[in-house]
């Protein structure tokens, strides 16, 4: 039970819907008036669902809303309500949104086996993300549930998944799972390649399987049955190799098989600035020091192939069950649409999904620059350059949400933006 001392005159208390509550205080007289309402949040993305509970709070002055979240009791003493919340956004680190303005997203780093994810919209037992910064900052998934309507996603929903892939230069160990997915859609953007790992700054992704394997074998079935027996023959030696066996005789069969298995895969040559996308279907696998950033379905759901490696995540390969499925050779791959841009600007969907496309916006130095959300919410992350809007600066590999019906406008540039917008 609450333990708030909060009388005040400028103070308003309620319990409940605190989206619905906000909406009924609207309808009143609020201008310099905070509303106060305690709720129960269910943490919708782990079992059972947890049930914690948590405070919105409302603040209405000089004609705009501001609102934040909060898991404390609270003290009301100020002398009006834009210094009371004011001082608990101090006290308790709160990030206070002015509702249509643009919201940074924070960094969650996630450790792999093959290096790290950095996530910006992640809402799953791994972790949460954030909307704010290191001086005040909110979980995205508790905000959302206090913000009126949709602007920022839906409450309860999650967010496009942008994070970013860091694998390790190391060879072998920095290559990601071979595994392919029936429900998520993903793009990669290549960012950085590293010279150590790759002199000529040419790196490479998996992706698909070699053609001439396929054309070898007769037939597709043939192929995949082959392919079938040399992921077995590579798993039982690295499944005894994971339990402890490292004999000098076992790594050189396991290296030995691994060649074997992979010469059934295509690898796709990577440079800076190119772009994978990845269909469903599609068996892929990332290599060691080429750094993308990811948009991709929120879903946890994947099948995994093989990996040079323990797996941590589950204790089985999903390479039978998969195979009937999974699809062979890539798409071809197709030219960018360019979309209409003002001058200085060259915008291009680099992909366009069923429920969200990214474009990619190279903007000239002192360029007209303008940015919307129409319908939905969308995700913006720089590549190159900066942008300095509504008091907040944004470079390299930093992101922000743009909430529906907002519109960002200005002279910016040089930079590189790509911009996912979802399909409510």
């Amino acid at each position: 039970m609450s333990q708030h001392q909060i009388k005040q005159q400028y103070l308003d208390y309620q319990r409940g819907d605190p989206v619905e509550a906000y909406v009924a205080w609207r309808q009143g007289d609020c201008e310099g008036r905070l509303l106060v309402v305690d709720f129960e949040f269910a943490s919708w993305w782990l079992a059972n669902e947890p049930v914690v509970p948590l405070t919105a709070l409302y603040l209405c002055s000089d004609g705009q809303v501001h609102c934040a979240v909060v898991s404390a009791d609270l003290d009301a003493s100020e002398k009006d309500a834009a210094s009371q919340m004011g001082r608990w956004a101090q006290q308790y680190k709160l990030l206070v949104v002015r509702l249509g303005a643009i919201l940074p997203l924070m960094q969650t780093a996630i450790p792999k086996p093959w290096g790290q994810e950095i996530w910006f919209t992640g809402v799953e037992e791994r972790g949460v993300c954030a909307f704010g910064d290191d001086h005040a900052s909110a979980l995205i998934p508790q905000l959302q549930a206090v913000l009126p309507g949709d602007a920022y996603g839906a409450a309860g929903l999650p967010l496009v998944l942008l994070k970013i892939l860091d694998p390790s230069a190391d060879d072998v160990t920095g290559d990601l799972y071979f595994e392919m997915h029936e429900e998520k859609r993903e793009v990669y953007v290549v960012t950085h390649v590293d010279r150590t790992a790759w002199p000529d700054g040419v790196g490479a992704i998996r992706y698909g399987f070699a053609e001439d394997k396929i054309k070898a074998a007769g037939n597709e079935q043939a192929f995949r049955e082959a392919y079938l027996e040399a992921v077995q023959a590579y798993e039982a030696v690295r499944r005894q190799i994971d339990e402890g066996d490292s004999s000098a005789r076992l790594l050189s069969q396991e290296r030995e098989l691994r060649l074997e298995m992979d010469s059934f895969t295509h690898m796709r040559p990577l440079a800076t600035g190119d772009v994978v996308v990845v269909p469903l279907r599609m068996p892929h696998s990332l290599q060691h020091g080429v750094r993308t950033i990811e948009f991709q379905t929120p879903v946890y759901e994947r099948k995994i192939l093989s990996f040079a490696q323990r797996v941590l995540t589950q204790d089985h390969w999903d390479t039978a069950q998969a195979l009937p499925d999974m699809r062979l050779t890539p798409p071809s791959e197709q030219t960018f649409e360019q979309l209409d841009a003002a001058a200085g600007i060259r915008c291009e969907r680099i992909v366009d999904f069923e429920d969200f496309e990214v474009r990619r916006l190279v903007v000239e130095a002192g360029s007209e620059f303008l940015l919307e959300a129409a319908q939905s919410y969308s995700l913006v992350i720089l590549v190159e350059g900066e942008i300095h809007i509504e008091g907040l600066s944004f470079g390299p590999e930093q992101a922000f949400i743009l909430p529906a019906g907002a519109l960002l406008a200005g002279a910016f540039g040089p930079l590189v933006a790509l911009q996912a917008l979802p399909r409510s």
